[in-house]
């Protein structure tokens, strides 16, 4: 029989989350020639005592491995081309790898299949998503204070004299132990506040030009800490407002990736995602369960923006995407090109559509970029950006 008459006898079956079910039966005499297939896929890995690796006789393979063995790997290798035509049989848009059991097996008899598949969910957004940003206000940002200065230089001179003080500790481990003792005991001075110190961290004309362009930064800190707050309540509301329903491969790959993120966080801290399991006093699993709600709303805000992108044909900028993906190669030779030009072409174009939900005119690339290669709040799921 065809591939596409297997296929045919096959039921379809909606699951939710985005999830279809395939179920039916291949017949035993469709797995003939790809027994014959297995077997010689088994042997090339085989080695026995008086035989080289790949050379044992298939007779002896197949009494080794053993019939059910065999009918299991011969069945594999006939889903990868089954697979496929069933998708195409049956309309399954699906995303991500499938989740293929055996249901029935025995040499001899049909084999029965259930295939499961993710398939791209149907986004609907908001009839008024461009109304949003008007109901969400920026806060008002207060001027930085007088006070909130004199805090951060005290801040800053007190790391000044920490570091001031485990130099002078290493540069006198060679002197009597009581003497180092002594030393580490008295109470380390705080630098003088004045325009030398100024100097000593930077470009810095004089303590009033420290002051000054600390103010700037602190100040510019608290417009994007209040844009930022902005942003967050307008997607709030957009997910709130958007049905779909997400698919599992979706959540989990976003969970792994947060998980995965946690772990590079905790290895700067010298511990081992072990260690660290030990000491919160949780499970693998129990991690990943604090975290699954966060990732369900980070997949749930990428196929929004994916939607979005497409209705209103929203792209990233090519040349800001050539540049990003030069200096993220720059700093990983080893990653692939194409893999890595559609994690930034997708956070490059999140980022206009974030700021065409804010209200802000994205008819020209704006002048200012998002760093692709050092990550990026709204994760990507490659290769599904259509709807």
């Amino acid at each position: 029989m065809a591939l596409t008459d297997i296929a045919k006898t096959f039921t379809k079956k909606e699951l939710p989350d985005s999830e279809v079910e395939l179920s039916g039966e291949i017949p035993a005499a469709e797995l003939t020639v790809y027994s014959t297939r297995a077997l010689a896929s088994i042997t090339e890995d085989v080695e026995m005592p008086g035989f080289r690796k790949g050379h044992v006789p298939e007779a002896m393979v197949r009494q080794r491995v053993g019939e059910v063995a065999l009918l299991e790997e011969a069945v594999e290798l006939y889903m990868r081309d089954l697979y496929p035509v069933l998708l195409d049989e049956h309309k399954v848009d699906a995303v991500g790898r499938p989740d293929v059991k055996i249901t029935k097996l025995a040499p001899g008899n049909p084999v029965g299949i259930t295939v499961v598949a993710a398939v791209y969910p149907l986004v609907t957004l908001p009839k008024d998503w461009q109304e949003i940003a008007g109901k969400v206000a920026v806060d008002t940002v207060p001027d930085v204070l007088d006070s909130e200065i004199d805090e951060a230089l005290e801040q800053i001179r007190k790391a000044r004299a920490a570091k001031d003080e485990t130099q002078a500790v290493d540069a006198s481990t060679e002197t009597a132990t009581d003497s180092a003792t002594e030393t580490t005991e008295k109470k380390t001075a705080l630098p003088a506040l004045d325009d030398a110190f100024a100097q000593s961290l930077g470009q810095f004309a004089d303590l009033s030009d420290l002051k000054t362009k600390l103010r700037e930064n602190m100040q510019q800190e608290k417009v994007q800490k209040a844009k930022d707050t902005r942003r967050g309540k307008i997607v709030d509301a957009l997910l709130e407002q958007t049905d779909v329903a997400v698919p599992r491969v979706f959540v989990e790959s976003e969970l792994e990736k947060i998980i995965e993120q946690m772990k590079e966080d905790i290895a700067r801290f010298g511990l081992s995602f072990d260690e660290y399991l030990k000491q919160v006093k949780k499970t693998d699993d129990e991690i990943r369960d604090d975290f699954r709600e966060q990732a369900r709303k980070r997949a749930k805000l990428q196929l929004a923006l994916n939607k979005l992108a497409v209705e209103q044909k929203v792209e990233a900028d090519t040349a800001q995407v050539d540049e990003e993906l030069k200096h993220a190669l720059e700093h990983f030779p080893d990653a692939r090109p194409e893999l890595v030009r559609v994690h930034i072409e997708t956070v490059l174009r999140n980022e206009r559509v974030l700021k065409l939900l804010e209200g802000e005119d994205i008819s020209t690339p704006a002048s200012a970029k998002p760093d692709a290669h050092e990550g990026h709040d709204h994760s990507d799921h490659e290769g599904h950006s259509h709807e």
